[in-house]
């Protein structure tokens, strides 16, 4: 249901509904309409509640995927009559939608021989595209009026004119691709693991190096985005956080200098720019550019989502554990969770644990959920359970942190000897240091029977280890360390009993 669900709450319907065409789109009472409107009433549904309503049985599944696809069809075939001038869409937006539906307007009439209109429909189309920055559809737009102009009309000033338009915007749209390829390639790694990448550092260096002479000869969009974003891989994998804050204000600043408006951008880096705040432990600047920014992020968005993972890492880091348990309910609570991608799902259930760990343990002041249970948990983040040298650490981690706070000593025991073999088989010195060392330090516990002083003696040795790599300077994901390992350690250290137990 995630398709047809996304594509009936993503896009305003409203005004098209209001109007009289609505009834011709989609018929008064019939069962598309009923599916359209509960789709629209119950974000979450399932195919088996859509099918109970619909044909009075939850496993009238083949009738249904019929009717879904039939619906899918028939909004598809309407979405240029939608109305994409209503607040929320930023001009840059609206004029891409507006310039796609001219290009596919003016290709309809080409194709049809109507050329007076069709090409009239690509001038106008090529003043926006060219303001607004749309290298591609600029690109095309010259091609056809090249065309045009040199075959069937004969005008050699438009012709020369066109055909110097389109090698201009030829090779910007290349230097885009370029500069979007590098960036993908390796960022790509990251969509389904928090694992360490190797070099990264050293690979974005070479890769910003074959793009860096195309940013000082073009001022594009899509150029500086990407290109701009390799920058900072860079100085990320270097842990050099005090620069990439600086390189996130100069991008902040060059796409605000456009002449026009565009959230994307500027979601990216200010989004990039907390990163840093988490990294350095500023809380106030951090908390700041979110509230300052929180109109050019769309609730219930990709992009929301993970501004509100910063938000909770940050007020973990900065020990603001009210906020972060807040933070973490509210967005567990938003509908739109359901829709995003598995990660961006997952993630959140993994911190719900953690959150849920501090209302247990009391550093939270907040009352835990009873309906939290560890083992349905672990079944919901399938992907991130097998990120091996990524999220499966604090995955690891809060499993036995559980068993140790509610008391379960014989699991824990149990689960000491996987840990101390995922240690030796996953985790390397130089890729996940502090979470080696703060790993050693939790088998240490059952090792000393759960015995306060007993198991911070036997972590020492660990404990001074890990404080020789401050989180900030560690080659990891910012969202490996949920909760910093010093503050977590002192945590369950409070949460051990002052007697040994069991030996």
């Amino acid at each position: 249901m995630r398709d047809l669900t996304e594509l009936v709450h993503s896009l305003h319907w409203g005004k098209l509904k209001s109007s009289a065409l609505w009834n011709t789109v989609l018929q008064p009472d019939s069962k598309m309409a009923q599916l359209f409107d509960f789709l629209q009433q119950q974000k979450s549904a399932t195919e088996a509640d859509a099918a109970a309503l619909l044909y009075g049985s939850p496993t009238a599944l083949t009738k249904l995927r019929s009717l879904k696809n039939k619906l899918k069809e028939r909004l598809l075939e309407v979405v240029f009559l939608l109305d994409f001038q209503e607040p929320g869409y930023t001009d840059r937006q609206r004029a891409h939608f507006e310039c796609n539906k001219r290009w596919a307007t003016a290709m309809t009439l080409l194709s049809k021989k109507i050329r007076t209109t069709g090409i009239e429909q690509l001038e106008q189309m090529l003043r926006h595209t060219q303001h607004f920055e749309f290298t591609e559809l600029s690109m095309n737009a010259a091609y056809h009026l090249r065309l045009h102009y040199g075959t069937i009309v004969g005008d050699s000033g438009k012709y020369e004119q066109y055909r110097n338009l389109y090698r201009e915007y030829q090779a910007v749209w290349a230097m885009e691709n370029e500069a979007e390829e590098l960036y993908t390639d390796l960022i790509s790694g990251y969509a389904n693991s928090r694992a360490p990448q190797k070099d990264v550092a050293r690979q974005a260096e070479v890769c910003f190096k074959r793009i860096e002479p195309h940013l000082a000869e073009c001022a594009s969009f899509r150029l500086h985005l990407s290109g701009r974003l390799l920058q900072l891989m860079i100085y990320g994998g270097r842990n050099d956080y005090g620069t990439m804050a600086d390189l996130c204000e100069q991008a902040l600043t060059f796409f605000r200098n456009k002449p026009y408006e565009s959230h994307l951008p500027l979601q990216v880096f200010y989004y990039q720019l907390v990163v840093c705040c988490v990294q350095l432990r500023d809380f106030g600047r951090g908390q700041a550019i979110i509230r300052q920014n929180a109109d050019i992020y769309e609730p219930g968005t990709f992009n929301w989502f993970k501004v509100q993972e910063l938000y909770f890492l940050l007020a973990l880091h900065t020990r603001h554990y009210d906020d972060a348990f807040d933070a973490c309910q509210a967005t567990l609570g938003h509908p739109g969770l359901v829709q995003q991608p598995d990660q961006i799902r997952e993630m959140w259930k993994i911190y719900e644990a953690y959150a849920q760990l501090l209302a247990r343990i009391r550093r939270a002041d907040r009352l835990p959920a009873q309906k939290f249970k560890l083992a349905k948990f672990l079944n919901e983040i399938p992907v991130f359970s097998k990120d091996r040298r990524g999220m499966n650490i604090p995955v690891l981690i809060v499993q036995l942190l559980y068993d140790i706070v509610d008391k379960r000593y014989d699991a824990a025991l149990d689960r000491v000897e996987a840990v101390e073999q995922y240690t030796t088989r996953y985790l390397k010195k130089d890729e996940h240091f502090r979470s080696n060392c703060f790993l050693k330090m939790l088998v240490q516990i059952p090792e000393a029977a759960f015995h306060r002083e007993g198991a911070a003696r036997k972590a020492e040795r660990f404990l001074a280890q890990l404080r020789q790599v401050p989180i900030e300077i560690a080659n990891q994901a910012h969202e490996i360390e949920i909760i910093p390992y010093e503050d977590l350690w002192d945590m369950i250290l409070d949460s051990l009993p002052k007697q040994r137990v069991g030996k």
